[in-house]
């Protein structure tokens, strides 16, 4: 059995010294003369023996917080005008309120008016703004037909033999116009309109025409539709 295996036991029956301990295990029996040693020493202090607790035995004062106020002086801002520009006697700068006032920042400027609408259009076979000419009308034009109503306004244009890429539409302000290439009949002439024009002559020549149409009133251009089946274009306005 080592001497240390109960030191810890051995070292708390001594009250914590080392010199106790030591007589306690080396010199067990009273008449030995190593027995007694000067033990007037302090105690050893261990980890696992007796406990330190410090005390502090002088007063603990509070410390009073003492508030500090403080005060900022603002000065009021003048009118630059004198108060006249103001109306006379508003004190302090008001230029906020009165937009006369000569040293108030003039007004933001009013918002640009939006862009009018255009007045010459393409709606056939594309849509885009276009400038506008002189319509001269031919002699000749395919058969058309225009119908009014309350709320619309439609043209049918007849046009055999014809292919899309050959007709064009545009709106002059309040005048439709319609032109490009059809096919004259040399043959037969000019047909009326209440007569379908039907027939197997082979004297067939491309001709360019042009023919315009007084729009009615209200017409909303800007909604205007366009389509092209079976030969027959077919032109329609919303009206407002």
């Amino acid at each position: 059995m080592s001497m240390f295996s109960r030191f810890d036991k051995d070292l708390k029956q001594a009250d914590g010294c080392l010199h106790k301990a030591a007589d306690m295990f080396f010199h067990p029996i009273g008449q030995d003369i190593f027995h007694k040693w000067d033990h007037n020493h302090p105690p050893f202090p261990g980890p696992k023996l007796t406990p330190v607790r410090v005390e502090c035995k002088g007063e603990v004062k509070e410390e009073k917080k003492e508030e500090v106020k403080v005060s900022v002086k603002v000065e009021e801002k003048k009118c630059s005008c004198g108060g006249g520009g103001c109306g006379g006697g508003c004190g302090g700068c008001c230029c906020h309120h009165h937009h006369h006032c000569k040293c108030a920042p003039p007004p933001p400027p009013p918002p640009p008016p939006p862009p009018p609408a255009p007045s010459n259009i393409r709606i056939y076979p594309c849509f885009q703004v276009i400038e506008k000419y002189d319509v001269v009308e031919s002699e000749w034009h395919p058969t058309m037909k225009d119908y009014t109503a309350d709320k619309l306004w439609q043209l049918h244009v007849y046009l055999p033999n014809v292919t899309k890429d050959k007709v064009i539409v545009d709106i002059l302000g309040s005048v439709l116009v319609v032109h490009g290439e059809g096919v004259f009949h040399t043959h037969c002439g000019m047909w009326p309109e209440h007569i379908e024009h039907c027939c197997d002559c082979t004297r067939k020549e491309p001709t360019c025409f042009c023919k315009k149409f007084a729009l009615p009133a209200n017409c909303k251009i800007l909604e205007s539709r366009v389509e092209f089946e079976k030969e027959v274009l077919v032109v329609r306005i919303q009206r407002g």
